[in-house]
Parts: structure tokens; sequence; C-alpha cells
């Protein structure tokens, strides 16, 4: 008899060390997300953009990226502009279109990549285009939960370029608590954002995310954010 209370107690203590854990693990997940949820709600660009060597949008559903980018451009604020994950389909002159660029502009300083199909694609794009061209710092457009990702999935590639973030978002008021949408995006993000803390650098070129249908990039969209 003693001997099943012994072993009953010493079951009991594991699965208290194990709910502890377990609870553990919960709360600082759940609490590392309302820590990202609520750096993504802070996310604005400088008052003041500083002038780098180049810029760069990543496509995707969300509105005014492209344009901005184009601003960025035709007001002197880098010296080339790269847009990544164009679908194939799209030739240079409706990209520059869907820019929003002058033609002089497109033609001497608009570069399209229709290689990136994932974020992380995007960010080895982005590495080889500013190291092809010596570049140190970029402008970088895009959506502002995709911003934080973006920003680790280019230092796993190119640790020493310099990022200044230009994050997208709408005018809504609506909270990530009180918008289901919203909070299924952002959680959907948070994930991928450990995921990509977690790896490190990029070991193979698979995709894992489609290239945007032409659709997406070519009809306005509702922002993300």
């Amino acid at each position: 008899m003693s001997g099943k209370s012994s072993n009953t107690k010493k079951g009991g203590g594991w699965r208290r060390l194990f709910g502890f854990l377990a609870a553990m693990l919960i709360g600082g997940v759940a609490g590392g997300f309302i820590v990202f949820a609520s750096y993504v709600d802070r996310l604005n660009p400088p008052n003041n953009l500083p002038k780098a060597d180049g810029i760069v949008v990543w496509t995707g559903a969300g509105g005014g990226r492209l344009e901005m980018s184009g601003a960025l451009l035709e007001s002197g604020l880098g010296e080339r502009l790269l847009v990544s994950g164009v679908n194939p389909s799209l030739s240079l002159e409706t990209v520059s279109r869907l820019v929003g660029v002058k033609e002089e502009t497109a033609a001497c300083c608009l570069d399209v990549d229709y290689a990136a199909l994932d974020t992380r694609g995007n960010a080895r794009e982005t590495a080889a285009w500013a190291n092809a061209l010596g570049y140190d710092h970029v402008i970088l457009v895009t959506s502002a939960y995709h911003m934080p990702r973006a920003q680790v999935e280019i230092g796993h590639e190119m640790a020493q370029l310099r990022i200044t973030s230009v994050p997208v978002r709408s005018e809504s008021d609506a909270r990530w608590w009180n918008d289901g949408a919203r909070f299924r995006r952002l959680s959907a993000e948070y994930g991928k954002f450990l995921l990509a803390m977690a790896r490190g650098r990029a070991d193979d070129g698979q995709a894992r995310e489609p290239v945007l249908p032409e659709p997406e990039l070519t009809s306005p969209q509702p922002e993300e954010i």
C-alpha cells in the first residue's frame, strides 16, 4: 500500500510540474502576442524620412504600399526602387503604372523582382539587390503587421543592411482586441514571426506562399491594418 501511495504522489508531482510549465508557456506566448500586437499598433514611419541608397516595396494585399514607394522614389529618397514579389504575368510598364512613377523614372530607376514567392524570398531578393548595388541602407515599404517579420528575415540574409521602415496601415480605429478578423491576422503573423526568429537563416529556396494573382496587385485593396 505504501508503494502505491508513493507512486501516486510522484505521479501527482509530475502532473503538477507539467501543468505549471504548460501554464508558463501559454502565459509567455500570450504575453508575447500582446507585446507584438501593441508594437504593430504603434508602428509609424519616421517624421522625417532619411535619404537612403534605395527603396524596396514588397507586394501584397493592402492598398497604398505601391503608390507610397513610387512617391518616395519620385521625391528623391532613394536612387532606385525594387518592387519585390511581382506576378510574372505583369510587364514592367504595368508595374510602373501601378507604382505611379513617371516614364523616365521607371526607365532609369525601377527594378522588378519576379522570383520572390514568399517573405523569405522577398528577403533573399532584397538582400541580393542591395548587395549587387552596394547599398548599405534601404527604405522598406510593407504592411505594418508584416514589418517585424520582414526585418527579421532581411536580417537573416544581410545583417549589415540598415532598414528604415515605412509601415502601411489603414485609418481604421479598430483595435485587435475588438476586431476578430484583425486579431486572427495578427495571431497568424505572430506565429510566423516566432518561427522566423527561431529558424534563423533560410537554408533553401522553397516557396511557401503563392505569388499574388494579378487582380490582387492591380485592383484597389482594403488596408490590412
